[in-house]
């Protein structure tokens, strides 16, 4: 018989916050200023590749336009400015399973690749970044997603089982860092679905975080043991 879920790893890029829509917004106007037109298409089409990969891909799609140089420099500032004023929103739900997870004894990990002064900036704005028992950041881990191990790191961490442990995703390399950790993963779904193969790891595919509870109730009913 399962163990009943104890803890909550969350991803946040995508998942807690709505990052990747706001990254979006602001390289579509960069782009626009530079005289170029970015699509959703071809955001999503690149969305979780290493930076060094999205230079070159961009710089073929669009001839001229300097990514590393150009691109990333100008989204840095300008991400800089909306990040401490509460410009990277929560996504729906979060405050709530966050609530639900403090009632009923349930521990919370945020376990991310990218940089803690992010986590730290953006949650802080978000008010949440105090209601996590520790943060597992891409500078702690040698391997990140889709490796396990800044899963199993958030799991010792907690001295936890990873049974006990259920991971909360939206892209396809941090659900298969949780599979491979040996955790149930949810995912939901941010601007990129994932995967036939991802969604075959996935304890289920759900429409918001809001869903969580409900999963989470029926999930750990009494007769599952302590």
């Amino acid at each position: 018989m399962a163990k009943k879920i104890k803890y909550l790893l969350f991803d946040m890029d995508g998942l807690l916050t709505n990052s990747e829509q706001v990254t979006f917004e602001i390289w579509e106007d960069i782009f626009r200023e530079h005289g170029y037109e970015l699509t959703l298409d071809f955001y999503i089409s690149i969305i979780g590749m290493v930076d060094t990969k999205i230079h070159g891909i961009i710089e073929e799609h669009y001839p001229g336009l300097d990514a590393k140089n150009v691109v990333y420099p100008e989204w840095d500032e300008r991400y800089e400015k909306l990040a401490p004023a509460g410009g990277v929103p929560l996504k729906p739900g979060v405050v709530e399973l966050l609530d639900y997870c403090d009632s009923h004894g349930l521990k919370k990990s945020v376990v991310s690749s990218n940089y803690l002064h992010w986590i730290e900036t953006i949650l802080t704005a978000d008010g949440v970044f105090d209601r996590f028992d520790h943060v597992i950041h891409g500078a702690l881990v040698k391997h990140g997603k889709p490796d396990p191990e800044p899963f199993l790191l958030s799991m010792e961490e907690f001295g936890a089982s990873p049974e006990e442990c259920l991971v909360l995703e939206d892209s396809n390399s941090g659900i298969l860092s949780g599979h491979t950790a040996g955790m149930k993963v949810i995912c939901i779904p941010d601007l990129k679905q994932p995967s036939e193969e991802a969604r075959s790891y996935c304890s289920a595919v759900l429409p918001s975080l809001e869903d969580v509870i409900p999963w989470l109730e029926e999930y750990n009913k009494e007769e599952c043991p302590q």
